[in-house]
């Protein structure tokens, strides 16, 4: 098993970077830093195989870290993060021996593409989407709630997330957001509803999640292209 430093100030970055490399891609297992000295502490104590660094930081930046951790090895893998802004920064930092760079949010799919070309393809099991245990939690949670009202609050309690980090696995799982995701599983719920029973539209739009009918109508025809009495007698 890998282990890898995650050197960030931001704490949600950390978490989601953990169960990504963790939970998500396997393999690794993830020692946290939330700054570039705590960071460097610890490659002078223990050398991990891979280090994954915002580029700047409180205190130290994140290129300062870099050249420090240089001067203990000069073997271990880096990757540094920024953001759309720092594009340039990261580029100059990438000719003084960078490995990698990756943009924030991290898209599951490109840090297993980075991993494979650090590693080998060979070394890194990149599951697919579903097999995410966490995600595969969310999900479930969904579509035992959906006669309910569901926020992200909700979920990331009930997987000791942070709520942000929940909505940016929607866009990099999915492609969709979770606002789309859940008025999916809404409506294909009070599809078969009104496919498969008697009910009233007014029970199947409670069933469905929707506390207001006449809101259940308007997404109804809005999305689907129907009302619902429609959708029942004529699809």
């Amino acid at each position: 098993m890998k282990q890898v430093l995650v050197v960030e100030d931001e704490k949600i970055i950390r978490q989601g970077l953990k169960v990504l490399l963790e939970d998500v891609l396997g393999g690794f297992r993830v020692v946290e830093a939330k700054s570039g000295e705590e960071g460097l502490l610890y490659v002078r104590d223990e050398l991990p195989n891979l280090i994954i660094t915002d580029i700047r930081m409180g205190g130290m930046d994140g290129l300062t870290f870099i050249s420090k951790v240089k001067q203990v090895s000069k073997q271990i893998p880096i990757i540094i993060l920024s953001g759309y802004n720092d594009f340039e920064y990261a580029r100059t930092a990438l000719r003084h021996g960078i490995s990698e760079y990756l943009l924030k949010p991290v898209n599951r799919t490109e840090l297993s593409e980075v991993l494979s070309r650090i590693f080998g393809t060979t070394d890194i099991e990149v599951e697919n989407p579903t097999s995410s245990r966490q995600f595969q939690n969310i999900l479930q949670y969904i579509q035992d709630h959906l006669s309910k009202e569901i926020t992200l609050k909700q979920i990331a309690e009930h997987v000791d997330l942070h709520p942000q980090y929940i909505g940016q696995l929607f866009k990099s799982e999915l492609n969709q957001s979770f606002t789309e995701y859940i008025t999916e599983k809404r409506l294909e719920r009070a599809k078969d509803l009104l496919k498969q029973t008697q009910l009233k539209v007014y029970e199947v739009a409670h069933l469905a999640g929707y506390k207001s009918p006449k809101h259940f109508m308007t997404v109804f025809k809005q999305e689907v292209g129907k009302t619902p009495v429609q959708y029942r007698n004529f699809s």
